[in-house]
């Protein structure tokens, strides 16, 4: 005869009902710097390429600059999307445009728009203050927190 204690049947129980959590987040890709889950169908991903190719994922151009410009991750460039067609571009193409009304998925980030468009993007959100790649600081990324 076998004995069932009361720890034994939450024990199992617990098990059991934790299983759903674990299994949700199995095979997710992450954001590299953050650990958020990404959404493939972000407009806000992006990604930092190294020198042999390879692309670490990100969701926001905030994540991925931070982990190129802290030195956690080694990149030759970031690529993110274009705010207005969602196309890929070099961050060295387009403008980062830090406060503007534009918030990302974790709060304030830098809107990737193309330089052709960045007055069109200035009319219509207030507060923009647009950026090349080479003036982004890891101050300016911490201030965006």
């Amino acid at each position: 005869m076998t004995v069932v204690t009361s720890y034994t049947r939450r024990r199992a129980i617990g098990t059991f009902a934790a299983l759903p959590f674990f299994a949700c987040g199995a095979g997710r890709r992450r954001c590299a710097y953050c650990g958020m889950p990404l959404d493939s169908q972000s407009p806000w991903n992006a990604e930092l390429v190294s020198a042999d190719g390879r692309k670490v994922e990100f969701d926001s151009p905030r994540c991925a600059l931070l982990a190129w410009r802290t030195g956690r991750i080694e990149a030759e460039d970031v690529l993110v999307q274009d705010y207005y067609d969602r196309m890929w571009r070099s961050g060295r193409d387009v403008l980062f445009v830090a406060s503007s009304d534009v918030v990302g998925p974790m709060g304030a980030d830098l809107v990737p728009i193309d330089r052709a468009r960045s007055s069109q993007f200035a009319h219509e959100h207030s507060g923009t203050r647009p950026l090349s790649l080479s003036q982004i600081t890891i101050e300016l990324l911490r201030e965006l927190r």
